[in-house]
């Protein structure tokens, strides 16, 4: 592909924080940014030169973002099928329509990366009440029900401990198809963030470790310190994934690391991850620039981690005194990124970014205000 020239414009499917880095990212390369969105009071409307407000199914509104954007890309996977189609027929979509939509479904996934020799937890996928009971005589309990479209950051989960409650659960997702997997007892969660253009050249992100709470990421750091066999490993998991699904952009695999070493890959997103975010700071391309290239047909950039470094997610609400309190432990060296979006449980609102240190303690925070 000859690079998109500087001034184009970049259109972008979705109006979350992903969006509004990955258009700060555009943006600082010299191109315009176009996003669709169903909703005009979004993080990315920050960023966006034009902002296309309409049903993500309408297609009078997509075929306003496609006649404005040279190419375009997504910042979230929960979208239709009929849009990614519909896009993907009047402009450029990277990635194609056919990775988004398998990695949206976890069904789909498991069985698209489990094909490719890719270790995944012991499963079973289920779409009626026999095969879910079948499921939990197959099973070792505890074991999680996820729905297999919708669910992100804990929804769309319920961990089930009780074989007779196992069907309950599942009727509690509404029911349809689900994926139902065994308990991993891991050593530590980590991810690993590749990109892959359309010539196949690929480049790899240092591993991140990731620290959840009720299914919400609340601190990733880097290095990941987990052995070098063991990232070998998910390295290869991560190539075999880009090259067997063809994939143009970046892939975040998140990873389980075993005691005796192993890795299982849990989810697969292809497009920015949460735990990437330090990226921005810590490495000399970010991982949305690194997307940004990609899209507009430049050179990968350098991903090598140039020095140690800490996310922590502020959730639910910002305490800007505890805030205030981590930029005087770490003077010059916390980023603070806000996301414009109003307060509310459980809601992502922002992150910090600390250097020089993977191992820095999220502060204590008043009662409703959690970082990290």
């Amino acid at each position: 592909m000859t690079p998109l020239p500087s001034g184009s414009v970049i259109g972008i499917v979705g109006g979350g924080q992903l969006g509004l880095m990955l258009g700060e990212a555009a943006r600082a390369l010299g191109y315009r940014v176009a996003a669709l969105t169903d909703v005009a009071d979004c993080p990315i409307a920050a960023v966006a030169d034009e902002l296309v407000v309409g049903a993500y199914t309408d297609r009078q509104t997509i075929g306003r973002l496609a006649a404005l954007a040279g190419v375009v890309t997504v910042e979230t996977e929960t979208l239709p099928a009929a849009t990614l189609e519909a896009l993907a027929a009047e402009v450029e979509l990277v990635p194609g329509a056919g990775i988004v939509l398998t990695t949206q479904d976890r069904a789909k996934q498991r069985r698209f990366t489990a094909g490719l020799g890719i270790a995944v937890p012991v499963h079973r996928i289920v779409a009626s009440e026999e095969e879910v009971e079948a499921a939990g005589r197959e099973l070792a309990l505890p074991v999680v029900v996820k729905r297999a479209t919708g669910g992100y950051d804990g929804r769309g989960q319920v961990w089930v401990a009780d074989r007779a409650a196992l069907v309950a659960a599942w009727r509690e997702l509404g029911g349809g198809t689900c994926v139902i997997e065994e308990r991993v007892d891991f050593a530590c969660e980590f991810s690993v963030i590749v990109c892959r253009d359309r010539a196949g050249n690929l480049a790899f992100f240092d591993p991140i470790r990731n620290v959840h709470r009720n299914g919400i990421l609340r601190i990733s750091t880097a290095p990941a310190e987990i052995p070098a066999d063991s990232a070998a490993v998910a390295r290869e998991f991560a190539f075999r994934f880009a090259a067997g699904a063809g994939l143009v952009g970046i892939a975040c695999l998140e990873c389980y690391l075993l005691e005796d070493g192993g890795v299982l890959v849990n989810e697969v997103a292809a497009r920015p991850h949460n735990s990437g975010h330090l990226t921005i700071e810590a490495c000399a391309t970010s991982q949305f620039e690194q997307l940004v290239r990609i899209v507009a047909g430049l050179p990968l950039g350098e991903t090598t981690l140039r020095e140690p470094a800490t996310m922590l997610n502020l959730v639910s609400e910002i305490d800007e005194d505890a805030l205030a309190a981590l930029a005087a432990a770490y003077p010059g060296r916390a980023f603070v990124h806000r996301y414009g979006k109003a307060p509310r449980p459980g809601r992502k609102l922002g992150h910090v970014t600390v250097l020089g240190s993977n191992r820095v303690r999220p502060p204590e925070a008043r009662p409703g205000c959690e970082i990290g």
